[in-house]
């Protein structure tokens, strides 16, 4: 089977177009149909419906594409794998990350492993644990950064890294001005959440929890979706909000917020993940070498 048909055809079922298709490709309209058509015969069943309303695949076009998908990937994992027996690694590493370890602890890992090997290319693909770990077992990463402990047995897992959530207000609120607290009067005040899934909002539940305070118990008035978007609707007076110290740190020092250090705050563990059965791929096993090694300093 020739692996650029298979390659056509999946980009015309994505994009939907021919077209654009071949601009992907950077090759011409025409040539990607003649791939398209040659794969047609080659099965001997029609793959798409060219109908007004636009190409879409046709049942058997949709088993055939979900078998190129899998095979262009393990090809790829072929290429790479043959790559690790040269002096110089080479290939492309897919890493998925939440958005605290994403932003603040895996850029010095990066960093790290390209200067080790210059000629791998790192991709970073942001998203909530959830998200991360579900695109780790649909192998469209290869390695993943979250702060919920995976419970899939498919998955290879360690802690590499800590943090701890604060709660945070903005300036001037009453509880950064108050001499004497009881964690039960959070619950007077509106909040900010994370999305659900997110890793933070689940060790959110955690912190609260251990006070005795329940997260359907707040008066929330809004969920956001980064960290960065929580911050800023702390600062803005929208309400307050449990947050990753590292993440608090920065805006603090830009005069931004308020930590609420009247309570302790809440440890935290990030974890490293990776498929069990990928630890022999030349990048995945140079990466996690690098982790571990990071990890014991």
């Amino acid at each position: 089977m020739n692996l650029k048909k298979l390659e056509a055809f999946i980009f015309v079922v994505e994009k939907k177009s021919f077209s654009e298709a071949a601009a992907k490709l950077k090759c011409s309209q025409p040539a990607i149909s003649l791939q398209i058509k040659s794969l047609e015969e080659d099965l001997g069943l029609e793959l798409l419906d060219r109908s007004l309303s636009g190409i879409q695949p046709t049942p058997a076009g949709i088993s055939v594409y979900q078998a190129a998908k899998e095979m262009i990937k393990r090809w790829n994992r072929l290429a790479e794998e043959l790559h690790g027996f040269h002096d110089n690694l080479t290939g492309t590493l897919t890493i998925g990350a939440s958005t605290i370890p994403g932003t603040y602890i895996v850029p010095h890992w990066m960093r790290q492993f390209r200067r080790l090997y210059p000629k791998v290319e790192v991709k970073v693909e942001i998203g909530d644990s959830k998200e991360i770990l579900a695109k780790l077992l649909d192998h469209q990463i290869d390695v993943g950064f979250i702060g919920l402990q995976p419970d899939s047995e498919k998955i290879k897992h360690y802690p590499v890294a800590s943090d701890s959530l604060v709660l945070i207000a903005p300036d001037g609120h009453p509880l950064a001005n108050a001499d004497h607290l009881d964690f039960s009067e959070v619950k007077q005040y509106e909040f900010v959440l994370r999305e659900e899934g997110s890793g933070t909002r689940k060790v959110m539940d955690d912190y609260l929890s251990l006070h005795g305070v329940r997260l359907s118990e707040l008066h929330t008035v809004a969920s956001v979706g980064s960290t960065e978007a929580l911050i800023a609707s702390v600062e803005a007076g929208l309400g307050i909000s449990c947050v990753s110290k590292l993440a608090a740190n920065h805006a603090v020092k830009a005069g931004r917020i308020k930590i609420i250090d009247k309570f302790e705050p809440f440890q935290r563990t990030f974890y490293f993940t990776s498929l069990k059965g990928t630890e022999k791929r030349p990048i995945v096993k140079e990466f996690a070498e690098l982790i571990e090694a990071s990890k014991q300093d």
